[in-house]
């Protein structure tokens, strides 16, 4: 609901853009509107719906997308122990975790990039996660923006319940939150396009420890609307 551009090459400008495109993609649900649509009025249920909640009453792409972008926006993460611990409650992070926030926002360098209410910059970095041995494996924001800088570039992800969401990076390629410290401590994949603030931190075992209990104190019940399923 934050967010100002979608996927992570950010080439869904809104919620409504960015609901479609998956039921589409040949690697994900891989449909066609028309046949998602047939579908929807095939169901007496699903007309009902779309008559009492749009003016057209319509079953329509348009309207489809409007549809699940509402959803969307209606789920919310807070009340995290971070979240407790910022407003008031110094009881609410361990003396590790409020030394991996000292980290986070000093020596590790990690609130560069992850900052604000959501913990994203919702902007695009090199980090070099993309290229493998020198060769560039997937383009990133450059697909969208034809600029050379952006090749290997990627949305920053917010890091509300980055515990919860294994695996890491956009195409999953790190498993841990402990291999992803360990990927930014070395500095990332140096290529000729990297961001100039990723560089190497060796983080010994303890920072690394007070950060990973900094990071899982990121996470919260996500909140919103529950759907009723059609009968």
């Amino acid at each position: 609901v934050y967010g100002t551009s979608f996927f992570w090459d950010g080439r869904a400008a809104t919620l409504e853009d960015q609901a479609l495109l998956p039921i589409q993609a040949p690697n994900e649900l891989d449909m066609s509107l028309d046949s998602v649509l047939r579908r929807l009025e095939g169901r007496p249920d699903y007309r009902e719906r779309f008559t009492a909640a749009f003016q057209d009453g319509e079953i329509s792409a348009p309207n489809l997308a409007r549809a699940i972008a509402s959803y969307v926006r209606t789920l919310r993460s807070g009340d995290s122990p971070f979240d407790r611990f910022f407003t008031g409650d110094s009881t609410a992070l361990s003396t590790e975790a409020r030394e991996g926030f000292q980290l986070f926002v000093g020596r590790a360098r990690c609130s560069l990039c992850h900052s604000g209410p959501t913990l994203t910059d919702r902007s695009f970095h090199n980090t070099g996660v993309a290229w493998r041995d020198g060769v560039l494996a997937d383009s990133g924001r450059a697909a969208v923006t034809g600029a050379r800088d952006a090749l290997g570039a990627f949305k920053t992800p917010s890091l509300r319940n980055v515990a919860r969401t294994a695996p890491y990076m956009h195409d999953g390629s790190i498993a841990t939150l402990e291999e992803v410290l360990e990927f930014y401590s070395d500095g990332g994949n140096v290529n000729p396009y990297q961001d100039p603030d990723i560089h190497p931190l060796n983080l010994d075992a303890t920072e690394r420890s007070a950060l990973l209990a900094f990071l899982r104190s990121l996470s919260s019940d996500v909140t919103g609307r529950r759907p009723s399923p059609p009968e």
